[in-house]
């Protein structure tokens, strides 16, 4: 007679401390869901849940009111982060073509 054992598995419980943490994480360290989630060993989707869930719950605390809703903040804020990526490439371009540029041609007129 064989038997079989339920190895149930537990389910974790997190702080709120702990959520908002890693959220803020994701948020201000511009990295994505999944490489943090691996960082503190915790299922990506269910920290990208708790992101949305913490930026509706933020939206719906500044409801009625003029200024920018968290969410919108988050999304400005990556657009200027990505803005802000897409300038130093031009940059360094711009660098890179001056100093060809710049560099005195031989005698002989060519390079």
């Amino acid at each position: 007679m064989t038997t079989t054992t339920n190895q149930a598995k537990t389910r974790r419980h997190f702080d709120d401390a702990f959520k908002r943490d890693a959220v803020n994480r994701v948020i201000r360290a511009n990295k994505p869901c999944a490489e943090v989630s691996r960082e503190l060993g915790i299922r990506g989707n269910l920290l990208a849940r708790w992101k949305r869930e913490q930026l509706e719950r933020a939206d719906q605390a500044m409801t009625g009111t003029d200024q920018m809703k968290p969410s919108e903040l988050v999304a400005a804020l990556e657009a200027a982060r990505l803005e802000a990526e897409d300038l130093r490439e031009q940059r360094d371009i711009l660098k890179k073509a001056l100093n060809i540029f710049s560099q005195q041609m031989p005698k002989g007129g060519r390079r």
